[in-house]
């Protein structure tokens, strides 16, 4: 059996009391997954499109299988499109309702049916789901402290909220731009991305982050982010 055939993607249907909506999150599952062995997990935001487009299943699966990293379950939680900016940004009218709903319902929901290490949740999201990783980690510090973050949306209201926080000793962050980022074409416009994730950068590490940095080729696009993840999860793997 190939390794990509032992993977294995379950769906599952969240009908949201935060949202007032329903909610599809899919989760990976190592191919060697231990019900009694609890795992870390990594939850996505554009979670289907993690999957989808990013492959993130495909590529930890073969990572595993190989051993290059440790065994972890991975939530892709489907985003609304038509309240993308409401969920993700920190000012969004829904950012609030959306968090809960993470928290409040995803959270327990997969504690429930599978083994997950309490101690050991993380985060990943594109764009203006860096963002809204970001922010979940000032909210709730007590979960979310290790995150993935490409290519983020991060605005300068963004950057100065980052920037009052006293101490973020407590994240590690393994960001990620493309080179191209100086005009990243977004559904609300044509932004210099490249510039605001320096700044994020630097602002991260003078509070005291772990900050791993990278610069690739490309835009503001799923085919240069799916290059990436490889390095992101090995990265992951050492902070699990």
């Amino acid at each position: 059996m190939s390794s990509t055939s032992q993977r294995k993607i379950e769906s599952h249907t969240i009908q949201s009391v935060h949202l007032n909506e329903e909610r599809t999150v899919k989760v990976f599952v190592p191919h060697n997954y231990d019900p009694s062995v609890p795992l870390p997990i990594v939850y996505c935001h554009d979670g289907l499109e993690f999957f989808t487009h990013g492959r993130v299943a495909t590529i930890a699966n073969d990572l595993m299988t190989a051993g290059e990293i440790p065994p972890f379950l991975i939530a892709g939680i489907a985003v609304n499109m038509e309240h993308r900016r409401a969920d993700y940004s920190m000012d969004g009218a829904r950012h609030e309702s959306y968090q809960k709903f993470v928290v409040d319902e995803c959270l327990p929901m997969l504690d429930e049916l599978y083994a997950v290490n309490g101690d050991k949740r993380l985060m990943a999201g594109i764009s203006l789901g860096a963002v809204a990783s970001l922010s979940f980690m000032l909210t709730y510090p007590q979960f979310f402290h290790t995150l993935i973050l490409f290519s983020g949306a991060y605005f300068p209201p963004v950057q100065e909220r980052i920037q009052e926080e006293p101490d973020l000793s407590r994240l590690a962050a393994y960001l990620f731009i493309g080179d191209e980022e100086t005009q990243a074409n977004t559904p609300s416009g044509v932004y210099n991305f490249f510039e605001y994730n320096e700044n994020m950068r630097d602002i991260l590490i003078d509070k005291g982050a772990e900050v791993d940095f990278h610069v690739g080729p490309g835009n503001h696009i799923w085919g240069v982010w799916q290059k990436q993840l490889p390095n992101a999860l090995r990265w992951l793997g050492k902070h699990i």
